[in-house]
């Protein structure tokens, strides 16, 4: 027992070289057996939501309705001509092909544990998907395993949401009420130009200005009153969390964006800090200015 178990330590150690099918082979039916379930915990290991996230996608693109419908658990397919009825809808919302569906956020997750075994694991993530150039905005949620109810295992939920849709104030509230299932939302939808600020969509309002980094930053190294900042460059183009979004001189002819933070002190606002976004990565690509703490 002891010589099969380390012949299958051997294995997995060389799954990668080549080596494998014979090795296998020359092993006892129970040790094979023992070494596929090993093997499926190791590939278990490497599954990504992304996964199933670019085989939605896929089959969104094919047009194959029969492929959408089957990615969802069975809980969600007894919805029958509902589901049809959405999957028509997407197809109808969403031209493709798909130019980028990656997400860009932390993975999140929601799990039950019996006695220190994972039982049920459900893993959902929100990215921007973009078609023809066009912006949209995915909210996806699948269950890995639910070993009290099976029938939840699969494709739980996909909310597909226009750039409009989801900028609208009421967007995060409503899309509560939305079950399990495929929903396709479009309305309601804000008015004016909107804008896609690293992953996240925003009203944003367009201005005849030009501003680079390095004119900020001249600026602020002089003064960081924030009606001082709004007399110079004028109203921000977007806002967010407490933010201020103003665009800057592309790079490389990719858009930038500083994002500024605020603080009162007196009755007063000062700019704190700056951070350099552009128009796809979840993150800030760096800070670029920041308020030198007081000394008093």
């Amino acid at each position: 027992m002891r010589r099969a178990l380390g012949a299958l330590a051997l294995i997995l150690i060389l799954s990668g070289c080549g080596l494998v099918q014979g090795a296998v082979e020359a092993l006892p039916q129970g040790a094979q057996e023992a070494l596929q379930a090993a093997a499926d915990r190791v590939n278990s290991r490497r599954w990504s939501l992304q996964d199933p996230i670019d085989e939605f996608f896929a089959a969104v693109d094919a047009r194959d309705a029969q492929a959408v419908k089957a990615m969802f658990s069975p809980n969600v397919q007894v919805q029958g001509e509902a589901l049809d009825a959405a999957i028509e809808d997407l197809f109808a919302l969403y031209p493709g092909p798909t130019e980028d569906c990656e997400m860009l956020s932390p993975v999140g997750s929601s799990q039950h544990q019996k006695y220190g075994r994972r039982t049920m694991v459900n893993v959902h993530n929100s990215f921007p998907v973009v078609c023809g150039g066009v912006n949209y905005y995915c909210s996806f949620s699948y269950v890995t395993t639910d070993e009290d109810h099976p029938e939840n295992a699969g494709l739980k939920r996909v909310v597909l949401a226009t750039e409009a849709a989801k900028c609208h104030p009421d967007y995060y509230r409503n899309t509560l009420d939305l079950g399990d299932g495929l929903a396709v939302v479009t309305a309601p939808a804000v008015e004016g130009e909107t804008r896609r600020i690293g992953d996240q969509p925003y009203l944003f309002t367009p201005c005849d200005r030009t501003i680079t980094q390095e004119d900020l930053l001249g600026f602020l190294e002089q003064e960081t009153r924030w009606d001082a900042f709004q007399q110079r460059f004028g109203p921000p183009n977007a806002e967010s969390y407490g933010g201020r979004y103003y665009e800057l001189a592309p790079e490389n002819g990719e858009a930038r964006y500083a994002l500024l933070f605020t603080r009162e002190d007196g009755g007063t606002e000062y700019v704190s800090s700056a951070v350099l976004k552009d128009g796809r990565e979840y993150g800030a690509l760096g800070v670029i200015w920041k308020e030198e703490p007081s000394t008093e």
